[in-house]
Formats: structure tokens, C-alpha cells, sequence
């Protein structure tokens, strides 16, 4: 995890500076400083060494805080385990335990992503269904009384018969929110002025329900997605840290 904006703010009152004056120094706004130190934006690394000059602080120590482990550091001060054979360090040496940790995160959240992003699209995909059949203009529709001719699934779709003006037999498959529907009972549709197709009067809560349930889904979704760009830019201050490191080294 990176303490960029924690070791500024600690680092700039330690010099006594305010955020006004810290920005002056440093060529930028307060506003921008502001964000540096709630860690909502990182300083470019062209500021980095001028940050690092004006609070007299090394960059490895701004980037990463004071405790930086990593593999090598770890080994010396864990205990040896009975038969195991020590691992040679020179293999893990400099790797920082924040990228193997890194790894597994970058797994969860893809996992987790696929999975909110098959609800979101299920659930979405269901909600235009409903959408589609329901009959928003009445009072422009022909009410139906049709009968109930085969049940695919309760409370939500069914094969529906009526006649129409020719006195044909229509078939047409509707959407419903009425459990407990059988074979033969008798339902109220309306169907356009063609009769080509056949909408329901779902209730409102149906509708208020299936439209909660995708707003939480996308709200999930964009938080997962938030989640993957902190990491991303994560990750590209630790490769930029290490490269600063070794030419330093």
C-alpha cells in the first residue's frame, strides 16, 4: 500500500509548512497538494524529487514508508520450519511483498468482477424484458381477456391464447408477476392495434424491485472498477520506485 499522501502531510508539518506554502514551493496549487495528502491524485514524478528535496525525505522512504519488506527482510526473522529446506535468497531478493499480495488481489477482483458483471447483465436483460411488455399505453391498447394455455416458469412467463378480430387463434407469450398461475385461468392483457403483440400491467413494486436490484449491481460493478485503476496506479509507483532505487544503487 502506498503512504505517499500520509508521509506528506506528516513530513510537511514537520517543516513547518502550511499546504498553501508546501504548494508554492513545490509549483502547484493547494488544491492539488490537498489531494496528494487524502491520496485522491499522486504527484507526477517529475515533483517527486522536489518534494523529496523540499521535506528532506529519501523517495524510497515517501513511496513506501519506513517499513518496506521484502522476502529477504522476512526470511531473517521467521522461524525455520522442521525439515524444510531454507529457499536461496539470491532467487527473492528485492521483491516486495506488496506485489505477490498484489497478484492475488488482481485474482479476487476479477472473479468478483465477472461475477457482479453476470448478475448485472442478467438482471438488466430482464429488467428490458419486462420493460418491453408492459403496457404503458392503455387507454391506446385493446384489453384482452386471454386464457392461460402452458406455464414455462411461476411469477414469470406463460403462454397466453385469444381471438382476434377475425376470430383466429392467437398464441402469444407474456411475461407475468403473478404466482400461482395455472393452465386455463383467464387473464386480462392488452395488445396493439395490429394484435401483433401483447403487453401486461405489472405491478409497480415488480418494476421499483428489478431497477433497485440493477442499480446496486452497477454500483458494485463501478466500485470494483475503481478498485482495479487504485491498483493499477499502485503498481505503477512501486515499478517507478524500483526503477528510482536501482539508479540510485
Amino acid at each position: 500500500m502506498l503512504l505517499i499522501g500520509a508521509k506528506i502531510q506528516e513530513y510537511r508539518k514537520k517543516q513547518g509548512l502550511s499546504q498553501e506554502e508546501f504548494a508554492a514551493e513545490v509549483g502547484v496549487t493547494r488544491q492539488a497538494v490537498s489531494k496528494w495528502e487524502t491520496d485522491k491524485a499522486y504527484p507526477d514524478l517529475d515533483k517527486l524529487v522536489t518534494i523529496c528535496d523540499i521535506l528532506q525525505i529519501d523517495i524510497t522512504e515517501l513511496i513506501y514508508g519506513e517499513i518496506v519488506a521484502t522476502f529477504e527482510d522476512s526470511a531473517e526473522h521467521l522461524p525455520e520450519r522442521p525439515g524444510a529446506a531454507a529457499e536461496p535468497l539470491s532467487e527473492m531478493k528485492g521483491i516486495a511483498v506488496e506485489k505477490v499480495r498484489g497478484r492475488k488481489v488482481y485474482l479476487q477482483l476479477w472473479v468478483t468482477l465477472a461475477l457482479i458483471g453476470g448478475m448485472f447483465l442478467f438482471c438488466g436483460a430482464f429488467l428490458v424484458t419486462t420493460l418491453t411488455h408492459y403496457s404503458w399505453k392503455k387507454e391506446d391498447a385493446l384489453a384482452e381477456h386471454v386464457r392461460v394455455e402452458r406455464v414455462h416458469q411461476q411469477y414469470t412467463k406463460a403462454d397466453v391464447s385469444f381471438f382476434d378480430d377475425v376470430s383466429r387463434r392467437v398464441v402469444k407469450t407474456v411475461w407475468l408477476d403473478i404466482n400461482g398461475i395455472r393452465e386455463g385461468d383467464s387473464l386480462i392483457c392488452y395488445t396493439d392495434g395490429e394484435q401483433k403483440g401483447i403487453y401486461y400491467e405489472y405491478h409497480g413494486a415488480t418494476l421499483f424491485v428489478l431497477a433497485a436490484v440493477e442499480l446496486v449491481f452497477l454500483f458494485l460493478f463501478l466500485i470494483i472498477v475503481g478498485e482495479f485503476k487504485r491498483l493499477v496506479r499502485e503498481n505503477r509507483w512501486h515499478v517507478a520506485a524500483d526503477g528510482v532505487r536501482e539508479k540510485g544503487v
